[in-house]
C-alpha cells in the first residue's frame, strides 16, 4: 500500500557504513527527518478530509460529485495541486511552521561549520536549505518504502495478533489493529543485540521499526541518534507479562542502508 507518492530531489543521508553518525550530523538528520514528517502528517490531514468527502458523496448518489473529489484527491497525491474544496490554510500553515523550524536549525549549522572553517560544509547545507525553501513540498516520498531484507532479520510473517513475535521464543504479538496499514514483520532472534539489519531500498519512502519502551532514556537516546520518528501506533507482546511496543518512522533513500540492533527484542522491521 502507498500512502502517497510524488517525485523529489532528496538531501544526501549516512552511508551504510556510518553506523554510529556524530552528534552534528545526527542532528541535522534529526532536523530533515521531523520536518519531512510534520509536512507528509499535515498532507494526510489533508487527504482524510477528501477521503470523507467522497464518503458523503457516495451516501448521496451523485456520481459527479464523486467524480470531483476523486480528482482532487488524485491531483494533490500526484501533484500537490491544491484541493478546490479543503480549506487549505491549516495545511499551509502546518508547512510553514516546519519549514521555520527546519531553517532555524540549518542556519545554525552554517555558522558553526563557517567558525570551524569548513566552508565546503557550511556551502552544501546552505545549497540543500535552498532546496527546501524554493520546495518544500517535493523534498518528501509520501509513501512507503520498497526494500529488501539482506541479512539480520527473517522472511516478512503477517503482523497479527497471536502471530509469533521472535524466532527463537514462543512471545506473541498482541493489541494489533487490523486498521494500521503495516501489515509485515520481519522476525528477529531474541539476545542476538550485536547483529546489524542490513536492507537494500529500492524505491524511497519511509521505513518503519518497533522498539520495545524499556529504559526510556536509552530509547530516546537509540531514536535521536539514528533519527527516527513517532508514530501513533503502539502494540506489545505477550511473554509472562505484557512488554509494550511503538512504531517510529524514518525516510531512505535508494540504496544500502544498516539499521542498529538497540537491544534483545528489536528494532523490529514493519511494513505494508
Amino acid at each position: 500500500m502507498n500512502l502517497l507518492r510524488i517525485t523529489f530531489v532528496f538531501f544526501v543521508l549516512h552511508s551504510a557504513s556510518a553506523q554510529e553518525p556524530d552528534v552534528t550530523s545526527s542532528k541535522m538528520e534529526s532536523t530533515r527527518q521531523v520536518f519531512l514528517a510534520e509536512v507528509d502528517d499535515a498532507r494526510l490531514k489533508v487527504i482524510a478530509q477528501l477521503d470523507n468527502k467522497i464518503r458523503n458523496a457516495q451516501r448521496t448518489g451523485v456520481l459527479e460529485t464523486i467524480e470531483r473529489f476523486t480528482t482532487e484527491k488524485e491531483e494533490f497525491t500526484n501533484n500537490g495541486t491544491n484541493p478546490s474544496s479543503v480549506n487549505m490554510r491549516v495545511f499551509q500553515r502546518k508547512v510553514s511552521l516546519a519549514l521555520l523550524a527546519l531553517k532555524r536549525d540549518f542556519e545554525d549549522a552554517i555558522k558553526k561549520s563557517v567558525k570551524q572553517g569548513k566552508i565546503e560544509e557550511a556551502q552544501s547545507l546552505r545549497d540543500e536549505l535552498k532546496t527546501f525553501e524554493d520546495s518544500p513540498l517535493s523534498r518528501s516520498n509520501w509513501g512507503f518504502a520498497e526494500y529488501k531484507v539482506e541479512s539480520g532479520a527473517g522472511a516478512w510473517r503477517p503482523f497479527t495478533n497471536g502471530a509469533r513475535a521472535y524466532t527463537n521464543r514462543s512471545y506473541v504479538w498482541n493489541k494489533i489493529s487490523p486498521e494500521w496499514p503495516l501489515k509485515q514483520f520481519a522476525p528477529l532472534s531474541v539476545g542476538r543485540k550485536q547483529t546489524q539489519i542490513k536492507i537494500t531500498v529500492t524505491s524511497p519512502g519511509w521505513v518503519f521499526i518497533a522498539l520495545s519502551q524499556g529504559d526510556q532514556a536509552q530509547v530516546s537516546a537509540y531514536l535521536t541518534r539514528h533519527s527516527w520518528q513517532p508514530t501513533p501506533y503502539a502494540f506489545s507482546y505477550i511473554s509472562n507479562g505484557k512488554t509494550s511496543m511503538r512504531i517510529f518512522r524514518k525516510q531512505l533513500l535508494v540504496g544500502e542502508h544498516v539499521i542498529l540492533r538497540y537491544n534483545f527484542s528489536g528494532p523490529v522491521l514493519l511494513k505494508p
